[in-house]
């Protein structure tokens, strides 16, 4: 598909009223928030909730709020050079930070996958019936969801993702309130699985924060999103349009990671109630957390409302990646001095390339890698989290970078913020290296 001059894409300009522009910049925050929606919440939360009552719910809600400027930093970027991370890390470090980039993220993001789709697989078994293994039922959604992504792009992407996740939010939100009374409200309870100044607990604590609200190269993806959205628009949103779209999506998945954390606390750790190993199993423990909060009635309908949100999850990382992974390609290959050109990402040679490579990885994955569910899930969050403050700190300096004019770059505050995220996410990655394989 031929590339498109990047001077096609005009800067920022009034939208017919206030109301106009910013619902005209409305969808890549809730692709956010379709893709944080997913293992880390679904699973981590809920296990969180169930094996500690609320003792972890302080410290995913902190790690929502400390990543915050790694995660803005992309749909940030986009509205004030109306490119992605992805060519800002080009132009900020070079071609080669931009290869390593997507050589590390293959695997990890393949590895995504496989967990999103196992879960929904999960899901898919705890409503109907399944003969075929939750390996082979996770990868025929991962075709199909393959299939539908490749042919329907970022607007079928973007209505399909945002009619469920609404439907999610609301019942999420209602069988959470109906938690509360049955929550124990202690700061860590002393029915926790193991005490707070633990080895354990440590361990546990940075598994559910790998994925709090999500990987850090969501902020990549978003600024993909972002990117696609402005040229299907012809127009590029300012900064606070895109800030109002993102702060949707990061509150939204912050909330109902607290929502899970609280149902898994009220219902499963009340009653002393071992979350299952399992996709399936545990895939059924998290849909009677609706019928027992708010009816039998619930079942069917939050049932197939949390399957449908995993299937928009898979649809959506399936999406993003590829077009992270394509875009990352366009970037490296293009030959120092060249003009930049704004490639039309999906639908390219490139992007089905990716989606086949990873959808196959992702296969080899779940028929050799799926033995024990919980465990696998453990790895996904602990590889996620040794890589955050890297990928912080490549966005927090392109941010800052010689792209974006002095007077545009982020504020004292966001910057110092985002210092504190990078430090933190260190220390507690040296620290988790430290005691699992040098204590």
């Amino acid at each position: 598909m031929p590339p498109q001059e990047s001077s096609t894409l005009t800067a920022p300009v009034p939208a017919k009223s206030v109301y106009a522009k910013y619902l005209a910049a409305l969808g890549p925050g809730f692709l956010f928030a379709g893709a944080a929606i997913g293992t880390s919440h679904v699973v981590q939360s809920t296990r969180a909730g169930a094996e500690y009552g609320i003792g972890l719910l302080g410290f995913i809600l902190l790690a929502v709020l400390l990543k915050y400027p790694s995660f803005f930093f992309g749909p940030f970027y986009v509205s004030v050079t109306g490119k992605s991370l992805v060519e800002g890390y080009r132009q900020t470090f070079g071609r080669s930070v931009v290869g390593l980039f997507a050589l590390v993220q293959i695997p990890v993001t393949a590895i995504i996958i496989a967990a999103i789709a196992i879960t929904t697989a999960g899901l898919a078994g705890s409503i109907v019936p399944l003969t075929l293994s939750p390996p082979t039922v996770a990868v025929i959604l991962i075709a199909l969801c393959g299939v539908l992504t490749f042919a329907g792009g970022y607007k079928l992407l973007d209505w399909v993702n945002k009619v469920f996740v609404v439907i999610l939010s609301v019942t999420t939100v209602l069988a959470a309130i109906v938690a509360l009374p049955l929550v124990d409200w202690t700061f860590y309870p002393e029915t926790a699985v193991s005490p707070l100044w633990s080895v354990a607990t440590f361990v546990t604590l940075v598994a559910v924060l790998g994925l709090m609200p999500s990987d850090i190269t969501l902020a990549v993806m978003n600024s993909l999103w972002s990117e696609a959205r402005n040229k299907a628009q012809g127009r590029r949103s300012d900064t606070a349009a895109e800030k109002i779209d993102f702060n949707i999506g990061y509150i939204g998945a912050g909330v109902l990671a607290a929502c899970f954390v609280i149902m898994g606390a009220g219902v499963m750790h009340s009653q002393g109630i071992t979350p299952a190993d399992g996709a399936v199993g545990f895939a059924s423990q998290v849909i009677s957390l609706y019928t027992s909060t708010l009816g039998e009635w619930s079942g069917v309908v939050v049932g197939i409302s949390a399957f449908t949100v995993m299937l928009t999850t898979l649809l959506t990382v399936l999406d993003g990646f590829p077009r992270m992974i394509s875009a990352s390609w366009y970037t490296f290959t293009r030959p120092a001095g060249a003009t930049e050109t704004s490639r039309t990402i999906e639908g390219s040679p490139a992007f089905l390339v990716s989606l086949i490579g990873l959808s196959l990885l992702a296969a080899v994955i779940l028929y050799t890698l799926m033995g024990n569910f919980r465990l696998f899930m453990d790895f996904v969050m602990v590889v996620a989290f040794l890589l955050s403050p890297i990928l912080a700190a490549l966005n927090h300096f392109t941010a800052n970078g010689a792209t974006v004019p002095v007077s545009l770059r982020p504020s004292k505050l966001i910057n110092a913020w985002s210092w504190l995220a990078i430090a933190t996410l260190t220390l507690l990655s040296l620290g988790y290296i430290y005691v699992r394989f040098i204590f």
